[in-house]
């Protein structure tokens, strides 16, 4: 159970994976992935314009 999630963690529970995952599928989204998975692509570029990255 957890008591405290972090703000940031409840932004992307807004997201729902499953829908996620299901247009990276119908997209084929991956085909060329080498490296990061569409999903932590977002995840990490989510967090980058929420801190205002300027970089």
């Amino acid at each position: 159970m957890v008591r405290h999630s972090s703000l940031f963690s409840q932004i992307v529970g807004f997201f729902d994976r499953n829908q996620f995952a299901r247009i990276v599928s119908e997209h084929d989204a991956e085909r060329n992935s080498k490296g990061f998975k569409c999903w932590d692509h977002f995840v990490s570029m989510l967090f980058c314009q929420i801190a205002q990255a300027k970089s």
